[in-house]
């Protein structure tokens, strides 16, 4: 008996020291496996985005172009983040911004350097951001908050001055592009195609500029880009121009179109811009009204149809709803619904180009669709409201007045501008041919045959990679009468913008004169995402409770009504003397004034219920509940590991 008190006494002591031994081990082997993960960690930097809208996710377009780049490029990015009063949605921000810049510098091979500066006040790191130009935004305490960046690539910068939460859509877009722009050798070639005397003269001026100058919209690109003329009749265009710009094209030679398709095929992008009825055309026979404004249309019906895009030179949009006030002489002030103020929906928020505008004026625009069954994208960036119609050309001869009690109110969005991308094909199956001129000696017909044979061999069919078209239906947005007053300033010009016409222009050609890749680059959602759980209960407790809280609200504002009224009842000597029918009427009114107000308290207090109710599951859920899941899944793993090696 004693010797097997004994063993069992030895077999509980050696069962406890191997379970000691056990557990030792499994701690051990827990902090080696710790070790290891760390270790393997800091050699595989594996990361994964698990955002719903793939916020740190970079796309295809900035992809490329990091693949491409062949020069160093450092980030400087300036974010004041020691700053104790910076907003909270900026310091949060801020710190977003510097994790996505994080994933360029993963993803350029190297090419790309990020360096964080904290611009503390009046330390070198601020005047060096002074000197970059970077934006300094004021707090109330009087210091300045900084969240910025610059480029550099070499000896050339491009700085992004201030990220601003209104444009966090298009922060990709905004780095990507600076990106391109330090990284791009000398100014981007912009050429002009146009019948109209858009460079070196002015068909409209403004009063106070000299004639011989270019269109303001030019003036205003040349600062960016070389602006090269193209002449109407030309026969090829040069691949050194990064944009080509077609500005009404009127009655353009066969040959001319022919070398558009071409620069496009062959990789240029192009902003093509007609109007069924351009006031700036001034080239037409001004006896005939009639004749002079269906001559005033502009057209490229085989290129655009090719391109994917519908389009008659004989509609104008119109939209009554979309009308601006203009002053029609001896009719007065009225609503012209031809000439669209545009505003608000009519713009394409999801495009970099659009996105930020706020106003436009387009003068007898025309309608831009897609053709059935084209396999090109189109993205539609100006539109008029559900309201918008169209009206045929000679429409224009009718009186505004008129026009504005025969339009309907109902209508659908007609498109304005648009921008199509696709893998293109030619709109010739071969080289125009060149008539042979009078007179022609045998060896100009010689080098003409030679010239003809070397395009058939040059001609391309289709090109080999997606191509950007931007189509605009309308010219007169460009003319400075447009967008643009002239003001007389201490004895100067000066001239301030009517709207965002000059903007829009702009951002089409630093668009599409920049890389391909920074044209696919899509805008992304915002990185606070709302609580749409709370916003739809705040919606539906606001059905249920609106409308009596409204009538609370108006039974005490007639209680507060039937008050003030008893007391100016009394005359001027009396105003403190009241009777007792009054006093108890005023004690009913203000007894009833108390009731309101709790019950509307109330009301409100409802309003809240669920939302704060769904607070609280949510802290249960996070705070107790979960822990004791983890915690009761950890005793049963434990438990039952325990009891596969029979130590229960």
């Amino acid at each position: 008996m004693t010797s097997d008190k004994k063993t069992s006494t030895a077999s509980t002591s050696h069962s406890a020291a191997s379970l000691l031994a056990s557990s030792l081990g499994s701690v051990l082997l827990l902090a080696v496996i710790l070790v290891a993960i760390n270790y393997i960690s800091g050699i595989a930097f594996l990361r994964a985005d698990m955002t719903a809208e793939k916020l740190f996710t970079l796309s295809e377009g900035t992809r490329s172009m990091l693949g491409r780049l062949s020069d160093k490029t450092r980030l400087k990015f300036y974010f004041s983040r020691s700053l104790a009063n910076v907003p909270f949605g900026y310091k949060l921000y801020g710190k977003r911004i510097e994790e996505f810049l994080g994933e360029y510098v993963a993803s350029s091979r190297g090419m790309i350097e990020l360096e964080v500066l904290d611009p503390q006040p009046d330390s070198d790191v601020e005047e060096w951001a002074v000197k970059y130009g970077l934006a300094q935004a004021g707090l109330p305490t009087g210091e300045k908050f900084y969240l910025g960046l610059v480029s550099i690539v070499a000896d050339k910068e491009e700085v992004i001055p201030f990220f601003t939460v209104e444009r966090e859509e298009f922060l990709e877009y905004d780095i990507t592009r600076a990106i391109v722009q330090a990284s791009a050798r000398g100014k981007a070639t912009v050429g002009v195609l146009s019948p109209l005397p858009v460079i070196g003269a002015s068909a409209m001026p403004v009063p106070g500029m000299q004639q011989g100058e270019d269109w303001l919209f030019l003036r205003e690109l040349r600062k960016n880009f070389d602006i090269r003329k193209i002449e109407t009749n030309v026969t090829e265009i040069s691949g050194d121009v990064s944009l080509l710009m077609v500005i009404h094209p009127k009655d353009l030679p066969e040959s001319t179109l022919y070398a558009i398709d071409q620069f496009v095929l062959k990789g240029g992008r192009a902003i093509v811009m007609v109007d069924p009825a351009c006031m700036a055309d001034n080239l037409a026979d001004q006896s005939n009204p009639f004749m002079a404004m269906m001559n005033r249309a502009s057209d490229l019906p085989k290129l655009l149809k090719n391109w994917g895009v519908e389009y008659n030179r004989g509609k104008i949009a119109a939209d009554i709803n979309m009308a601006t006030r203009v002053n029609a002489g001896p009719q007065g002030v009225i609503d012209h619904p031809l000439w669209l103020s545009m505003s608000g929906d009519a713009f394409n928020r999801e495009s970099a180009v659009s996105a930020k505008l706020n106003s436009m004026l387009m003068v007898n625009a025309g309608v831009l669709s897609k053709v059935s069954g084209s396999a090109n994208e189109f993205v539609p960036l100006l539109m008029t409201r559900e309201s918008g119609n169209q009206v045929d050309t000679h429409q224009l001869l009718v009186q505004p007045a008129e026009l504005v009690r025969s339009l309907p109110t109902s209508g659908s969005r007609q498109t304005l501008a648009a921008l199509v991308r696709g893998t293109f094909s030619s709109a010739f199956t071969e080289p125009p041919t060149q008539s042979a001129p009078d007179g022609e000696s045998e060896e100009a017909k010689k080098q003409r045959e030679a010239k003809t044979e070397q395009r058939r061999k040059n001609h391309v069919a289709k090109a080999e990679k997606p191509g950007s078209v931007m189509v605009i239906a309308d010219v007169d947005l460009l003319q400075n009468d447009y967008c643009v007053r002239a003001i007389n300033f201490f004895g100067n010009t000066m001239l301030q913008p009517l709207n965002d016409n000059l903007a829009f222009v702009s951002n089409c050609v630093d668009l599409l004169a920049g890389s391909e890749d920074l044209i696919a680059v899509r805008s992304r959602g915002k990185f606070t995402r709302p609580f749409t759980r709370v916003e739809n209960i705040e919606r539906e407790a606001q059905k249920r409770w609106q409308e009596e809280e409204k009538t609370l609200t108006a039974r005490l504002e007639a209680v507060q009504q039937r008050i003030n009224q008893l007391q100016s009842q009394k005359k001027d000597g009396e105003r403190l003397i009241l009777s007792a029918a009054q006093r108890e009427e005023i004690e009913r009114a203000r007894t009833e004034q108390s009731e309101t107000m709790r019950r509307r308290r109330e009301i409100r207090k409802l309003l809240r219920q669920d939302i704060e109710s769904l607070g609280a599951w949510v802290t249960f859920i996070n705070l107790l509940l979960m822990p004791l899941m983890v915690a009761a899944a950890g005793v049963y793993v434990y438990m039952r590991q325990n009891s596969r090696r029979g130590m229960l």
